[in-house]
């Protein structure tokens, strides 16, 4: 694991091409330099306000390049974000605002309707359109600020086990690991397409989302509506020279389902990665009977393990009734246990209990 953080990987990269694309939007693209720039810029106006580091920014936007430039921002200035929909209602984004303790929200035209009732009882917090944020005249060159591997990156509300969301905190170092994880196991090369396809307040958004950057690659941003049409997605896919793709099991099944009906090439496609799900074999079987030289990677881990903690890459359909959840990613173990946490026999039922570098903070 690298002594870096994510968005410092990210200027290693802005430094040797700046002008190789970065993200893509539909017609809309940014290069690693037109990002960097207004990520820095973010930073500052974000630092210009006196918050402390670690401070948590929430980040209500769309699923587009305003909320990939305002992450990189809050990471540069050493804060971390807590990304919700703009379609949520106002008292699941107020509740969530003040149980992290928000100073200040990064949103942007369009998005603000329920989160200016949201914030109408609560006056203490900021709103900051992003535009506004850029505009406001700081530097654009690298903040240098120092950020620690055990220092916040995020945070990500989830209902619980009790039904009362709760803010899980992850760490800049599991975030990290992770990564890699999905970078190596997934083969994700310099120059290759990742699509961030995951809604922004999933684990799986983190990655996809920056993933790429890191390798430099490029991020393919797929709007929900294009999600929710399969033809669209695929065309999608396949105009965007896509190189991975992570879905759940049963949206695969959907996309398979229609390239079944509807053969094609695809032609830049070298792993594909269900997730969140139980995987059936009799959707492995299908996949590989229609594209036996495409591995499939299938992972477990929970929003609190900073997303996946094991992984099992696929070039063929196991020989198992099951489809195994694979093996645990490096820095990280996997115990099955009773409940007074003693391991159980193979093949006996139990608990998972995950440990290592993934564990988000307090557990």
């Amino acid at each position: 694991l690298p002594d870096r953080r994510v968005h410092e990987l990210f200027e290693e990269r802005v430094a040797r091409h700046p002008d190789a694309v970065a993200a893509v939007l539909g017609h809309r693209q940014l290069t690693y330099r037109e990002l960097n720039a207004r990520a820095n810029r973010i930073g500052r106006a974000l630092l210009a306000r006196g918050l402390p580091p670690e401070a948590v920014v929430a980040v209500v936007t769309e699923r587009d390049l305003d909320w990939m430039a305002s992450v990189l921002g809050i990471w540069k200035a050493g804060l971390a974000y807590l990304p919700l929909e703009p379609h949520f209602p106002a008292a699941r984004i107020g509740t969530a605002l003040s149980r992290a303790g928000c100073p200040v929200v990064l949103t942007e035209h369009g998005s603000t309707g329920t989160l200016d009732r949201a914030l109408d009882t609560r006056p203490g917090i900021e709103r900051l359109l992003v535009d506004a944020a850029v505009a406001e005249g700081h530097d654009d060159a690298d903040l240098g600020v120092a950020v620690a591997a055990d220092q916040l990156a995020y945070m990500l509300f989830t209902s619980g086990s009790t039904g009362e969301p709760k803010g899980v905190m992850c760490e800049h170092a599991g975030m990290l690991n992770h990564l890699y994880a999905k970078l190596d196991d997934l083969s994700v090369r310099e120059g290759d397409v990742v699509p961030q396809t995951g809604p922004q307040c999933f684990d799986i958004s983190v990655w996809q989302l920056v993933g790429a950057l890191v390798v430099g690659g490029r991020t393919l941003l797929v709007p929900q509506e294009a999600v929710l049409d399969v033809e669209r997605f695929v065309d999608t896919l396949v105009d965007g020279r896509a190189g991975v793709l992570q879905v759940v099991p049963s949206y695969l099944d959907v996309v398979l389902a229609y390239l079944e009906q509807h053969p094609r090439e695809l032609p830049d496609l070298h792993s594909v990665c269900p997730t969140g799900d139980l995987l059936k074999k009799e959707l492995v079987q299908r996949w590989f009977a229609a594209y036996p030289a495409i591995p499939m990677v299938n992972t477990y881990g929970l929003t609190e393990t900073s997303d996946d903690a094991v992984h099992l890459v696929m070039t063929g359909v196991p020989d198992h009734d099951r489809i195994p959840l694979g093996r645990p990613i490096l820095n990280t173990h996997v115990d099955v246990v009773d409940e007074q946490l003693s391991p159980v026999p193979l093949g006996a039922p139990g608990l998972i209990v995950f440990s290592g570098i993934c564990v988000g903070r307090g557990y």
